[in-house]
């Protein structure tokens, strides 16, 4: 049965939507980690993106149930992808800032190139290389810089936000094959339903350690928000924009994330942004379009 295409205003409206909820994701956060561990959060975000992912795929794709060397692979991308992804993202942003994290994930584009280029399944020409040596010597004046408001006391957070970068970036390097056989709302569905099962293994514990009468107003807004609009929404409105629209041009809307983000954290949550923050984001920002400046194109109508 053939679906028809929305209008390029409603896929616009959606991209944009999505960006501007990661956006927010980080701030979200951290008005519930005075309540909730990082580990609980995760297993509780996993658990709604799993439900809403298992619901499209039915809705949407219903197919079989993949054989198990496949489902093997899966479980390995769950690891990769969503557990240790969202584990250390989350980790690491209670022990540094949501200005700091924010500017580190937009990495993770280069550290993709990079992945590919090491495995050999990418080629890069001197301006990309130029622009991923750029975009990580932003990374290292975050993390290592001790000026702004980075400093000894935030490493170990950067260094979990850079971690959690590479882990995603492998897990779309590794998985990029299986989207030859596999719809990608199938295998991310696949993906969120088995990390749920890999993350409860670590994170059960602290879940129900949790006092949820504590919760004050605050709490509860960022954790509202993390599991409607920086988990259920954003993950929706991806996977049907993915099959309405090409992987590059959903891409290219992940720049929207850094600039929400920081104002966002500048606004709740009073985080200065310094002219040292401007200009190593710039210069990050700067390296990753550089760094993949045609390599998503040459994937259109591929999610990576």
């Amino acid at each position: 049965m053939s679906v028809e295409r929305p209008s390029e205003r409603s896929l616009l409206a959606a991209l944009i939507t999505v960006q501007v909820a990661f956006g927010g994701l980080g701030v979200a956060a951290k008005l519930v980690f005075p309540h909730l561990t990082p580990l609980a959060l995760a297993l509780t975000r996993l658990l709604a993106g799993a439900i809403v992912l298992i619901a499209l795929e039915r809705l949407m794709v219903r197919s079989g149930r993949p054989p198990w060397r496949d489902l093997a692979a899966f479980a390995l991308f769950a690891l990769l992808g969503v557990v240790l992804n969202i584990g250390l993202y989350l980790e690491g942003l209670k022990r540094t800032t949501a200005t700091n994290a924010i500017l580190l994930i937009a990495t993770i584009p280069a550290f993709t190139l990079l992945l590919a280029l090491a495995m050999r399944r990418e080629k890069a020409d001197a301006v990309q290389v130029g622009g991923l040596a750029l975009s990580f010597a932003g990374v290292a004046a975050l993390v290592f810089a001790k000026g702004g408001s980075f400093s000894l006391g935030t490493i170990g957070g950067d260094l979990m936000i850079v971690a959690n970068s590479l882990s995603y970036s492998l897990y779309l390097v590794l998985s990029k094959p299986y989207l030859a056989r596999y719809d990608s709302t199938t295998l991310v569905a696949w993906v969120f339903g088995l990390g749920v099962l890999e993350m409860a293994l670590v994170a059960t514990p602290d879940l129900l350690a949790a006092d949820w009468a504590a919760f004050d107003a605050r709490a509860w807004t960022g954790f509202v928000y993390v599991l409607l609009f920086g988990t259920v929404l954003t993950y929706g409105l991806n996977a049907w924009a993915l099959r309405h629209a090409s992987a590059s041009h959903v891409a290219n809307f992940i720049y929207l994330q850094p600039v929400v983000g920081v104002a966002a954290a500048a606004i709740v949550l009073r985080e200065p942004i310094t002219p040292f923050i401007l200009l190593a984001g710039a210069v990050i920002l700067a390296g990753v379009v550089l760094a993949t400046r045609g390599f998503r194109s040459r994937r259109a109508g591929k999610p990576f």
